[in-house]
């Protein structure tokens, strides 16, 4: 009885936590485009920075200079910056920080992504993922969040 109430709580928990979203986007074999990531907070529970890691495949190539700040991250006066970690077999990992003073973030894109897919990718879907999310408040509390993916199309 006490796992299913505790299963209960943490369900309770994580579905009514603050998330942040990957736009899907296709690119071209050899191309860039770009992809945002969306914050939709709750009420109640302000955000005045986020981190996160950036996880891909070797398909594609996305430099720490090409993840800028987006317009709710601005408005806040928050910038980003981020930072390449050793790969992992065929994976890609980025590790981001978005901070700036105390100002509360508001729902909106947090961050624009340049993605370039390598001339050899193969066409098909590939997985992009935010993993290790992590928010504070304005009170400098830590603010559970959800990993999330999305797909990216190379065409």
């Amino acid at each position: 009885m006490w796992k299913s109430s505790a299963l209960l709580l943490f369900l309770c928990i994580t579905s009514a936590a603050q998330t942040v979203e990957i736009s899907p986007v296709t690119v071209n074999s050899g191309s860039a485009n770009i992809f945002r990531i969306t914050l939709k907070p709750l009420p109640g529970k302000p955000l005045a920075a986020l981190q996160w890691d950036l996880v891909y495949r070797d398909y594609f190539r996305i430099e720490p200079s090409g993840v800028v700040s987006g317009e709710a991250s601005e408005s806040a006066g928050k910038s980003v910056i981020c930072v390449r970690k050793a790969p992992e077999g065929a994976k890609q990992r980025l590790s981001c920080i978005l901070t700036g003073g105390v100002q509360a973030l508001a729902a909106g894109v947090l961050a624009i992504v340049r993605v370039e897919a390598n001339p050899n990718a193969p066409k098909g879907e590939e997985l992009v993922e935010l993993e290790n999310v992590v928010g504070v408040s304005p009170a400098l509390e830590p603010i559970p969040m959800k990993a999330t993916k999305t797909p990216i199309t190379i065409r």
